[in-house]
């Protein structure tokens, strides 16, 4: 390191100083003269503190405080007076000396770099009895021996009293690369860390896309999300939209659904209480004891109770609709049908022979078809015979109607009605029974 640093000074301030010296050595006097101008031997000695402040790894000014710069400034001004006056002198004196200068090459061994300040003494001495000429010589060879001394002793303390400092600075440089190569390395693994997440993010957002379910992007973290793909994330929103819609269905049929249940509950619970209440009125009715809000309950008006109960039915009881049963198919309904069964057996004849049957006349009758009298049942087949065949021949739709309502009542008491019946259901469309 020390060596290291101490050389590659000592090269680059030596540099102008051996150019000189190859040219005086070369009989090119002039061109080594002028080679050892103040400024190419500073700009030799600068370039030397910078390459040793590169390597060390510290300012050129780090460097510089090592060394003892006043001094080789003052060595640089005293070069450049001598070195002028050299020039002088060799321009007016020169074409004296003839073969004077094949002595100054004997000074340098061959295979080291000529030493200039040699040269110029073995000048200086050929010329000695020319002082003029001798002088300035001997003068630039004495500075530029001061200026050799001046690059060598800067060149120790390099390598001894700076040493160790720069020793220092060479290793926090060293510190330095490592950290920044450390760094890098460690940018390099985020960045493939970095490269993996995202890929690991965008496998799992791919992996929920291909569920069926629509709202199982439902499912995607948003960090997920945000390292997915532009087109994943498009894929996503969509699928939020279809899942919203879905949402929003279903949400819509739970409601209908709890709707339809507290429907059904209230509906069920006031069947109950209907059946509740009918039965109860049935047990009433039968001992004749029922009051005027048994009609509201019972689905028909008090009157109608009343008639039942007295078995004195008017022909409007049992049509042209219903007829109107109380608490028809609720518990307690039945018996209350039963009542108004016997009612109209005992009031056939106040509706037989002229009243318009509802539809419900037949299914009430029915099971009690045997109890009718015969005359009535003979009465209401001759009836409807009539009206069928006077309504085919009218064709008047009340004729119809009522000719229709005759028919399906004689039928359900399996009473003879003729051809008439068969051939209103033949117009009406409906396939005899």
């Amino acid at each position: 390191m020390e060596v290291k640093l101490g050389g590659a000074f000592l090269t680059c301030a030596m540099g102008p100083l051996h150019h000189a010296g190859a040219s005086i050595q070369a009989s090119r006097v002039p061109e080594g003269l002028v080679a050892l101008a103040p400024e190419g031997l500073l700009g030799g000695f600068q370039r030397g503190v910078e390459h040793a402040a590169k390597l060390a790894g510290v300012r050129k000014e780090d460097v510089e405080r090592l060394l003892p710069m006043d001094e080789v400034r003052e060595a640089i001004e005293r070069l450049g007076d001598s070195q002028t006056e050299a020039v002088v002198a060799w321009d007016v004196y020169a074409g004296r000396i003839g073969g004077l200068l094949e002595g100054v090459a004997e000074v340098t061994d061959y295979g080291q770099a000529p030493d200039v300040g040699l040269c110029l003494e073995r000048l200086a001495s050929k010329v000695r009895r020319d002082r003029p000429f001798a002088e300035p010589l001997q003068a630039l060879a004495d500075d530029i021996a001061a200026w050799q001394a001046m690059i060598g002793r800067c060149r120790k303390l390099l390598d001894e009293s700076g040493g160790g400092a720069l020793a220092k600075a060479y290793r926090r440089r060293q510190i330095r690369k490592l950290a920044s190569i450390a760094v890098s390395a460690l940018i390099i693994v985020a960045a493939l860390s970095v490269i993996v997440r995202v890929q690991t993010a965008r496998a799992r957002v791919d992996a929920l896309l291909a569920r069926p379910e629509v709202c199982a992007v439902r499912e995607i973290a948003s960090g997920d999300l945000g390292r997915a793909a532009s087109e994943q994330q498009r894929r996503v929103a969509a699928r939020m939209e279809q899942c919203a819609a879905v949402e929003a269905r279903e949400a819509r049929e739970r409601e209908e659904r709890v709707r339809a249940e507290e429907k059904a509950r209230a509906e069920e619970k006031a069947r109950a209480e209907r059946d509740e209440r009918c039965a109860a009125l049935a047990v009433r009715f039968k001992a004749g004891a029922f009051s005027e809000e048994d009609g509201k309950l019972a689905g028909v008006n008090n009157d109608l109770l009343r008639r039942i109960a007295q078995r004195r039915l008017l022909a409007t009881d049992v049509g042209p609709t219903g007829p109107a049963l109380p608490c028809d198919g609720a518990r307690g309904g039945d018996e209350l049908r039963a009542a108004f069964a016997d009612a109209l057996i005992a009031s056939v004849w106040t509706w037989v022979p002229a009243a318009d049957p509802g539809p419900k006349l037949g299914e009430v009758l029915a099971a009690r078809r045997a109890e009718l009298p015969p005359r009535a049942q003979t009465t209401l087949s001759f009836r409807t015979v009539y009206e069928a065949k006077r309504a085919i021949v009218s064709g008047d739709p009340a004729a119809l109607g009522r000719a229709t309502r005759l028919c399906a009542l004689t039928a359900a008491l399996e009473i003879a009605s003729g051809a008439g019946c068969a051939a209103l259901e033949r117009i009406a469309g409906k396939p005899a029974p």
